[in-house]
């Protein structure tokens, strides 16, 4: 099995239904945080558009250098590859969810944060299946997850956001990195 490795980019596939959740993609215009680039929802195939928006880079939060294996609890951020590369994060909503959407600008908070959580201790594979928890404190138990509200991009599948409860939804929590 290939490591999950820093600094790589990834497809990452959402596990709804038996892995018919999608592809985390940042499509459109942002509506929940104005100083943030891009929505972020679901796409139906593996290769969205064909302009890197569902391709995401892994970067460590903690300075472990590109190439290495990153680990069931390690923080990381997730950047997009599309037009201005963009940092994953969280922003706006309501009391048990928040908007998921893009930054262009590594910022201090820790709402672009997110702690890979694996079914087993040690190094992640690439489909292993993982939960991303977000590193914020005011967003306690927030895991990256799909709802049922339709995307700001027509064509794609699922608007996502980070939700508060972990069994959300028949594996909406649940995603791997393919690459």
């Amino acid at each position: 099995m290939t490591s999950l490795v820093y600094g790589k980019t990834y497809r990452i596939e959402n596990g709804f239904n038996d892995w018919k959740g999608g592809f985390l993609d940042a499509c459109g215009i942002t509506s929940c945080c104005k100083e943030n680039l891009y929505d972020v929802s679901t796409c139906k195939s593996f290769n969205c558009d064909q302009v890197s928006s569902s391709t995401w880079e892994i970067q460590s939060v903690n300075g472990k250098a590109n190439g290495t294996p990153v680990l069931t609890s390690d923080s990381v951020y997730l950047i997009n590859q599309y037009g201005e590369k963009s940092y994953l994060d969280v922003c706006g909503g309501g009391i048990y969810m928040k908007d998921v959407s893009t930054t262009a600008i590594r910022k201090k908070e820790e709402t672009m944060i997110w702690i890979i959580l694996a079914h087993s201790s040690g190094e992640i594979h690439e489909g292993d299946a993982v939960s991303l928890l977000n590193a914020s404190f005011d967003l306690k138990d927030a895991y990256l997850n799909i709802d049922k509200y339709p995307p700001v991009c027509n064509e794609n599948l699922f608007n996502v956001i980070a939700g508060y409860n972990p069994d959300y939804n028949h594996g909406s929590v649940q995603w791997r990195f393919l690459g």
